[in-house]
């Protein structure tokens, strides 16, 4: 696939991630959390060679792959120069490790430089350059940033952003000011360089600590400098390797992209359990919608890695509000609420979802009762968000479009009470089963007769809003509220697939869909491919998939949004939901569709 500005890859542990764009640099790295803070504003190489000075980003030839699980690799060319560096997040450190090599004729300078933002802000920023580790010390209210090579530099520079002692204005001659300390001045922040001379074929690794102290940072530099780092790259891609190879699948399409996929989403999970929607902040979305995350929830859950659910839904159970419901998003902390403009309510129906599913796919019944008190507050919000028409009350829906009376939303709704009424009997509580079934019985009924329109299910039932919508493909899968075979289905799938004409191809969300220009996407087109294996389509169901897989990144990853003239892939890369629905196209059939899917439960 082309490469566009948005593409970027990650690599990381339970509470590192470091972003690293498509032309090498290191664009994000987030810590103490995966959400905030992100503590770069800028980081690249440059060489200075023959009197002539670049960033390995501008070189003409760049490419990039993962040589093993956790280790992103990419080759920069340029002339008769050649640049390898090795990217690599240590599993139990928090250590990004970004390991050169050169194949440059002759001599030749390398200049690493870093404009760090620690809290995301350059206010307050202070830096000096410790001369026994050879190392750049960046700190500010409880969090240190230590940067070094693995050996002690021939020059360095510590300087402002925009003032004359700016350190990547002066990389370009070649020469550093050996200045070892500075302090942001008003709206101008710190920024470093270190430089090494070098010969051909040399090596060269750079460190990136964070911590919450600089002694701490700068214990942690001395092991790993002691350390060799083909072995602590081995050990980090023998974890991950064993990590991804508990996947064992037969006749899918593509065994490698579904341990890609189940390996992207683990990086986006906290050590907390919440999962953010994607690394980015160019549109922001590196918060975790609760809606998203139980889709990858579930998807991690099908694989086999119950512990990732499991670690989710604890984050679900701390974050809850006291009415029972959940916010649009939030920070990975539990509970903790990140900027939001709409209430969803299908993001409080979709974590009793997940639940169901863990338990179904588990038998946990320690987990249930766990769990319990945040499904039982979670169904009676919902309950009590059910209009006496018998339809939920108008919210946003899950494109964060309109407010109103969402289909997709109300098949949600009916999804978590039937849900909730079949873990109430397993938990025991007979009456609330009871309960919540009629209410999954009123919805479902109410729902299936108001929203079709007699070709398909309309996106909004109140205020009317008569067009179709691929998040209907929902009432099937996961939400189980119609019957695949039914003939309202087949004729909702059919009106969707002929409302976008794309020449990229591709399924879009709707035909009124404004954003980014109104594109296919990932999710819909999945989302049909999931509709399509179930109705027995196979053939179609894999096309789809094929699709997906074509307009994936250089390194696998899926994006949200693919640009339907251009086909590139667009907007938030990668997105976690994107790859929770590669997983469950690819391994959804109608076994694993009847054990996850909650009852079906109808007033007939």
């Amino acid at each position: 696939m082309t490469e566009t500005v948005y593409e970027q890859s990650i690599v990381g542990n339970d509470s590192m991630l470091a972003v690293i764009g498509g032309r090498g640099e290191l664009r994000y790295l987030f810590y103490p959390t995966k959400s905030f803070p992100q503590n770069i504003h800028s980081s690249l190489p440059g060489i200075y060679r023959r009197g002539y000075f670049s960033w390995l980003t501008d070189w003409s030839d760049i490419k990039q792959r993962y040589a093993a699980p956790g280790i992103l690799e990419t080759v920069f060319k340029s002339g008769d120069a050649s640049v390898k560096v090795m990217d690599f997040v240590l599993h139990s450190e928090s250590v990004l490790i970004r390991r050169f090599e050169f194949s440059i004729p002759g001599e030749f300078s390398f200049i690493y430089y870093t404009s760090p933002q620690l809290w995301e802000t350059h206010n307050a920023d202070a830096a000096y350059f410790d001369e026994r580790y050879g190392a750049i010390v960046d700190y500010k209210r409880g969090l240190t940033l230590v940067v070094s090579g693995d050996r002690i530099p021939n020059e360095y520079q510590i300087g402002q952003l925009g003032a004359d002692s700016d350190a990547f204005t002066d990389a370009y001659d070649g020469r550093l000011n050996m200045n070892k300390l500075s302090i942001y001045e008003g709206f101008r922040g710190v920024n470093f360089a270190l430089l090494w001379r070098l010969r051909d074929n040399e090596t060269l690794t750079i460190y990136f600590i964070l911590d919450k102290s600089e002694e701490a940072a700068l214990r942690e530099l001395a092991k790993i400098k002691s350390m060799d780092c083909y072995i602590l790259s081995h050990s980090v891609a023998e974890h991950w390797e064993g990590w991804i190879n508990k996947i064992k699948l037969n006749g899918v399409i593509s065994e490698e992209m579904i341990k890609h996929s189940a390996y992207v989403i683990k990086m986006l999970q906290d050590s907390e359990g919440a999962f953010i929607a994607a690394p980015t902040l160019w549109p922001d979305y590196r918060y975790c919608w609760p809606r998203d995350a139980a889709y990858s929830a579930m998807a991690l859950d099908i694989l086999g890695y119950h512990d990732e659910a499991f670690k989710f839904i604890n984050w679900v159970v701390k974050s809850q509000g006291e009415n029972g419901a959940f916010y649009q998003r939030y920070y990975a902390e539990p509970g903790l609420k990140a900027p939001s403009w709409s209430f969803q309510i299908d993001e409080t129906a979709s974590v009793v979802l997940a639940t169901y599913v863990h338990f179904k796919l588990t038998l946990d019944r320690q987990f249930l009762k766990n769990a319990w008190v945040m499904v039982r507050k979670a169904a009676e919000y919902l309950a009590a968000n059910v209009s006496d028409d018998g339809l939920t009350t108008p919210t946003v829906g899950p494109w964060e479009e309109h407010l109103g009376v969402h289909t997709y939303t109300n098949a949600s709704v009916y999804a978590a009470l039937s849900s909730a009424s079949y873990l109430a009997g397993e938990i025991g509580d007979r009456n609330r089963a009871v309960e919540w079934g009629r209410y999954a019985s009123v919805i479902r009924s109410t729902t299936l007769n108001q929203a079709w329109n007699g070709s398909f299910f309309i996106k909004i039932i109140k205020p009317r809003f008569n067009i179709p919508d691929s998040a209907t493909l929902g009432l099937v899968f996961p939400f189980n509220m119609v019957n695949v075979n039914d003939d309202r289905v087949k004729m909702n799938a059919e009106t969707i697939e002929k409302t976008f004409k794309y020449k990229v191809g591709g399924v879009g969300r709707n035909p009124e869909d404004k954003y980014y220009g109104g594109n296919p996407w990932i999710i819909t087109t999945l989302w049909l491919a999931i509709y399509h294996k179930l109705a027995g389509n196979v053939d179609k169901a894999n096309e789809l998939i094929k699709w997906a897989l074509t307009h994936s990144t250089s390194t696998g990853m899926l994006p949200e949004q693919v640009d339907k003239d251009s086909g590139r892939p667009i907007s938030a890369i990668p997105l976690a939901w994107s790859h929770a629905m590669y997983i469950m196209a690819e391994v959804i059939n109608n076994d694993l569709f009847n054990k996850i899917t909650p009852p079906l439960i109808s007033n007939k």
